[in-house]
């Protein structure tokens, strides 16, 4: 299941393919996502992808960020109370985190 949010191009894209139109097409969920691993929220835009995980076993939230133009990613350990923050603003969050990206 994927979540929108208004206005970020996201929204619709949890239509199912019957009922979507080519505006709202819907992608294949990724080979990483199994039983355990929930996707929350997903944007994408100026060829950066970021994705909200749940992990159900472990209870842990991870921030996805990839940036098709390079090839670089990373991935966040996040509390339950940053999650938002930093899946809007993955970069800043990376940096006040200490994490070279």
């Amino acid at each position: 299941m994927r979540i929108g949010f208004p206005g970020t191009g996201t929204a619709g894209r949890h239509l199912p393919p019957e009922v979507a139109g080519p505006e709202h097409e819907v992608p294949p969920e990724p080979d990483r996502m199994d039983q355990d691993t929930a996707e929350l929220a997903y944007r994408r835009g100026a060829d950066i992808e970021v994705t909200l995980l749940w992990h159900r076993m472990t209870g842990e939230l991870t921030v996805s960020v990839t940036d098709a133009a390079s090839g670089a990613s990373f991935e966040l350990s996040v509390a339950a109370d940053e999650a938002l923050a930093a899946f809007h603003h993955p970069y800043a969050y990376a940096a006040a985190q200490g994490m070279a990206f």
